[in-house]
């Protein structure tokens, strides 16, 4: 007789052994059952039938069908133990004479993972779940998790579902696919009444640039901007960001100066926005066809040179900030700049974060304004940061040190030491964090 599958050519001793095992796995603590539980999943197929029969058992404890539940996932090709796992999603406390309506909900939702990570071969008896109104919800959760093509038609049968939740889960999952079926459910999920809902849409359909001309995506998309929910907002403006449609750059400055716009979606705009110029390192250029790069790129300097002076009174500054709420805002707008070292817009934005670094700054954006120049790596921000060596706050100078270093890697210290020996006052100390 061929051995079992799964045997790994590990077997009991003898008949005893086995006997003992199992009943350490019925009976014993939680250390006894963890180790037998690997000796009966080695027994390969001839565990399945004791397992299925200990499932069913309504005297077994909570961590028993724990440990059962757990060792029947190591046979996901096996019909009958996928069948029999499903029957115990949303199984009634009342059954068992040793579990409490909580462990009753846990083992649920153990099952419901134990069936997503078998994959594909639970995805029938997944779907057979979903015609039963009190498996609906924990069978969408599953089939959210399998992420296979299969479960498309499973998922697009329950997309407009009564219950929210279930919803999600299916419009989540329908997003990993582009598929002409999962189009029309995702643009549909955009007017949701569930916020949840509405943001996996978004997100979704933000990473298909590829149904931008045919959908007009951005045009669908920007409604959301002022969705009133703030993390539909926000997920809006990266979607679009994305997409990098001509016709997005005049909305996202509005939300980005809107005095009625909270922090979370300002900070999410500016983003959006640095993607919008690092078109030119993606696609060797610094203008689309109708300059959609410079315009995004402009937006934000104006906006960081308003947020610096404090000028509330002019069309390109945000409005309704506080000091702190500015510099945040600084410091994020300084980060995106910093990240255009692939950009051919890299050298722009050395020269204004230079101009911006000779203006009175709180030391939290100079800390980040230096390091953005690094990333940058133009020469012209060598001699721009000297003069920081010199800073009065201590941490300044140090941040300087370690930008002049990137900056010119082969003469930095001579320079910099040159440039110490010309001042008045004796800074030569500053050369010990060199």
């Amino acid at each position: 007789m061929p051995p079992s599958r799964c045997l790994s050519g590990v077997e009991p001793s003898n008949l005893q052994n086995r006997v003992d095992h199992w009943q350490r796995f019925k009976t014993g603590d939680f250390k006894q059952k963890w180790n037998s539980s690997k000796l009966i999943v080695k027994e390969g197929d001839s565990a399945i039938a004791p397992l299925l029969e200990l499932l069913d058992d309504p005297t077994a404890d909570a961590e028993t069908h724990w440990f059962t539940i757990r060792a029947l996932g190591n046979f996901p090709g096996e019909p009958e133990v996928i069948a029999a796992l499903a029957t115990q999603v949303n199984n009634d406390a009342s059954c068992y004479a040793n579990r409490t309506s909580e462990q009753a909900a846990e083992l649920s939702a153990f099952v419901i993972e134990t069936l997503a990570a078998m994959g594909t071969s639970a995805i029938d008896v997944l779907s057979q779940l979903l015609e039963d109104p009190q498996r609906r919800l924990l069978a969408a959760k599953a089939l959210n998790r399998v992420r296979s093509s299969g479960i498309i038609p499973a998922m697009v049968r329950v997309a407009n579902d009564n219950d929210a939740m279930v919803r999600y889960y299916a419009v989540d999952a329908l997003g990993s696919f582009h598929s002409s079926t999962v189009t029309p459910v995702l643009l549909a999920a955009l007017k949701d009444l569930s916020a949840a809902v509405r943001k996996v849409a978004v997100m979704a359909l933000g990473r298909r640039r590829d149904l931008q001309e045919s959908y007009q995506l951005s045009q669908q998309l920007q409604p959301l901007l002022w969705d009133i929910d703030v993390a539909v907002s926000c997920q809006a403006a990266l979607a679009l960001g994305r997409l990098g449609a001509d016709d997005t750059i005049t909305s996202l400055k509005s939300v980005l100066l809107s005095e009625h716009t909270p922090m979370a979606l300002r900070i999410d705009t500016v983003r959006a926005l640095g993607w919008y110029c690092d078109f030119a390192s993606v696609h060797g250029q610094t203008t689309t066809a109708n300059g959609t790069v410079n315009k995004a790129f402009t937006v934000l300097t104006d906006t960081l040179t308003c947020c610096r002076d404090g000028d509330a009174n002019t069309q390109n500054a945000p409005q309704g900030l506080t000091a702190q709420e500015r510099a945040k805002l600084q410091i994020t707008i300084i980060r995106v700049l910093g990240d255009l070292r692939r950009s051919l817009l890299a050298n722009q934005a050395t020269d204004v974060l230079i101009h911006h670094l000779e203006e009175q700054l709180p030391i939290s954006v100079i800390q980040v304004l230096i390091m953005a120049l690094a990333n940058l790596k133009q020469p012209q921000a060598f001699d721009a940061l000297m003069p920081l060596l010199n800073h009065p706050a201590e941490t300044i100078p140090i941040h300087a040190i370690a930008a002049l270093k990137q900056l010119d890697p082969e003469d930095n210290l001579s320079r910099v030491t040159d440039y110490i020996n010309g001042l008045s006052d004796d800074l030569t100390d500053i050369l010990n964090f060199w």
